[in-house]
């Protein structure tokens, strides 16, 4: 019998969980709110890569890290490879910030921890599920407070398009005067450009603005 047309759609899961118990304490919390169809459970990487290359892929993927054979951090890239449109949401015990942006970097879109609960944790699913990257409060505030301490550049510090040039030029080896009749400035503009530049830059020669501008993207 088909489903009514005003009956909620479904969202169909996927389970990659080594301890039972807990793998099937969760795909019984998931199916008795009606918002969630478990499509399969798996208690290794190895049979949900085979399983998402043979079988239309869910919505989500629940994915342990710690899992027996190969982990979990290492199946991400498979997963994502086998299943490009299945959002992949870590459920582990493991918190530490090098797990967290490895998993992040790998290709999850969202990260939750076990001992935030069952209802955090389906929580964090239906977020997923609307296109909200869930995370952990604890692991929000970890990506937070990182990328927190990378400032961006004042507008002082931005070059303009001519000054950008100058420099490009200085950094392939030309002198002043080669960089002006390069590009058809009188010295004494380029010597005015290169003041700007390193007090855009906070530096004191032309070494020291090239090496900056190069960690910056701008040469």
């Amino acid at each position: 019998m088909s489903q009514p047309e005003h009956a909620p759609k479904t969202t169909r899961v996927c389970l990659v969980e080594d301890h039972a118990e807990f793998r099937e304490t969760l795909r019984e919390t998931l199916e008795s709110t009606a918002k969630f169809q478990i499509d399969a459970v798996f208690s290794n990487a190895e049979d949900a890569i085979d399983y998402l290359h043979e079988e239309s892929a869910p919505e989500v993927l629940i994915l342990d890290l710690g899992l027996p054979g190969m982990d979990g951090l290492e199946a991400i890239p498979l997963l994502r490879k086998a299943a490009p449109e299945t959002n992949i949401l870590i459920l582990t015990v493991f918190d530490n910030k090098v797990r967290v942006f490895q998993a992040l970097g790998a290709g999850a879109t969202g990260y939750l921890i076990k001992s935030d609960g069952l209802k955090a944790i389906v929580k964090g699913i239906e977020e997923s599920c609307e296109g909200i990257a869930p995370l952990s409060s604890e692991i929000a505030k970890m990506v937070f407070a990182t990328f927190s301490k990378f400032k961006p550049a004042s507008p002082e510090a931005e070059l303009s398009s001519r000054e950008t040039e100058v420099l490009i030029q200085l950094a392939n080896g030309l002198n002043r005067q080669e960089a002006a009749d390069a590009l058809s400035i009188s010295k004494h503009t380029i010597n005015t450009h290169i003041r700007n530049i390193y007090q855009k830059l906070q530096v004191h020669n032309v070494s020291g603005a090239i090496n900056k501008a190069a960690t910056m993207g701008i040469v």
